[in-house]
């Protein structure tokens, strides 16, 4: 082991000094990320005493190989003691690092009651918005003179780049801290992003001079994306159709006479998201409302779906068919029909997923002469953030990879699979009148108002 543990570049420097309450790090391939995010939490731990911290990648097996393996390389072992059981390291100082893996959604709840005082993400964008923004939950101390910070470090692509996008990079100035208001929760924070790219790490080149030409070689998307840190392209985008800008409107007052109804993709551990349409004259579809709930119980649900429909009339509801399994229940009784039993008709969804895919990709296509077929309300915060953001499963392409976060797509796709009708404006029976009045107007006016019998 060499004497010198780790000399910070400037950008990884940066990153170390850097105060928001949420910093990202990296863009391109090779500017250091984890190596910075391993010594920062390392130095994080050393300068605070009976510090806990933990350091989150999505899949175990990536993480001890890269993370954890550094680690032990690295850091001078007089510091700590290493539990290879528990995956943490006990500083002399009384100070705590994790090593965790999140490979699925359902897993945050095992930190359910853990607290961190500082939590690290390696690769962010293997993570769901649903996964991140859960453990962001927690990062909290008691302990006087922390502020507690969540730092991470990523390349553009995979299941999370629209909303680490959207999130880090849109609307912020890299490298200064910017102030960030949340749509739903109408919160504030602040964000940090220090673009970095293999230019910015000298060493790897030293040691490796034939990485940049192994990455000029990368497909277009691919190379744009590690090489340049390009976050306007990613590779394997499942809905490439989408344009926030074609498909996402401003919301209106929608006629009562239009037709309307609702889907509901299920889950506890995972979120429920329940969708509202309303179908024009023309056969456009408009998701006009969302509801996204995890882990509540399907009372407080139905609860809060009637709440949300006050005033309205629905053609249907189509639910995801593991509502009806009975397994659910001890005395058999499934969800559909405890939902069915609290005034919320059902229909079972087709779940065919390719089909239904494809059916979302006719909705979303479009051209310059030819408008979507599909509307999503400017309010709907989750669709429009997770739809776009989906890729293709890499064993079978022509479905999404369910890592992702899926479960505003799953109910949207169960909704446009029921071939939603047509609205058609009511006949209004003209008001009677005399036939005076009826005589004194125009042929055409006559004609226009169906008084047809007094020509």
């Amino acid at each position: 082991m060499s004497d010198v543990y780790y000399e910070a570049q400037p950008k990884q420097l940066q990153f170390h000094k850097a105060t928001a309450d949420e910093v990202l790090y990296g863009g391109a391939a090779g500017g250091g990320k984890s190596f910075a995010i391993l010594w920062d939490a390392v130095g994080f731990c050393l300068a605070y005493e009976k510090a806990h911290v933990a350091i989150f990648r999505r899949k175990f097996p990536e993480l001890e190989k890269s993370i954890i393996l550094e680690f032990l390389d690295k850091v001078p072992n007089y510091l700590y003691e290493y539990n290879k059981k528990e995956h943490r390291a006990y500083f002399t100082n009384g100070s705590i690092l994790e090593f965790n893996h999140c490979e699925h959604d359902s897993h945050v709840f095992d930190y359910q009651s853990a607290q961190y005082d500082r939590i690290y993400f390696d690769e962010l964008t293997h993570f769901s918005n649903f996964a991140y923004t859960y453990l962001m939950t927690r990062c909290r101390t008691v302990k006087k003179g922390i502020t507690p910070q969540i730092k991470s470090g990523t390349n553009p692509g995979n299941v999370g780049h629209e909303w680490v996008k959207k999130r880090f990079v849109d609307g912020v100035i890299p490298n200064k801290v910017t102030e960030k208001k949340d749509k739903a929760t109408d919160l504030t924070y602040t964000v940090q992003y220090i673009p970095a790219k293999i230019y910015d790490n000298p060493k790897l080149l030293d040691a490796d001079p034939g990485y940049i030409a192994r990455l000029k070689k990368l497909p277009t998307e691919q190379r744009k994306a590690l090489l340049e840190g390009d976050w306007n392209v990613f590779e394997g985008q499942f809905f490439r159709e989408w344009d926030e800008k074609v498909h996402v409107c401003q919301p209106f007052k929608i006629p009562k006479w239009w037709v309307k109804f609702r889907s509901i993709d299920w889950g506890f551990a995972k979120p429920t998201v329940v969708l509202w349409y309303a179908v024009s004259p023309e056969g456009r579809v408009y998701v006009y409302r969302e509801l996204e709930r995890t882990r509540i119980p399907d009372t407080q649900l139905v609860k809060e779906m009637k709440e949300y429909s006050k005033g309205e009339t629905y053609a249907y509801t189509v639910a995801d068919p593991s509502l009806w399994s009975i397994n659910q229940y001890e005395r058999g009784e499934s969800i559909a029909l405890r939902l069915m039993y609290m005034g919320i008709p059902l229909m079972k969804a087709d779940n065919n997923r390719i089909a239904g895919w494809n059916v979302i990709h006719s909705y979303l296509e479009h051209s310059e002469n030819k408008k979507p077929r599909l509307q999503v309300f400017s309010t709907c915060y989750r669709l429009i953030e997770t739809l776009p953001g989906l890729v293709h499963d890499q064993k079978n392409p022509e479905d999404v990879d369910t890592n992702g976060d899926d479960h505003a797509a799953d109910s949207l796709r169960y909704g446009l699979m029921t071939r939603p009708h047509l609205s058609k404006r009511p006949f209004v029976k003209p008001p009677a009148q005399s036939f005076e009045s009826i005589m004194n107007r125009s042929l055409e006016e006559r004609k226009l108002r169906g008084y047809v019998g007094y020509l």
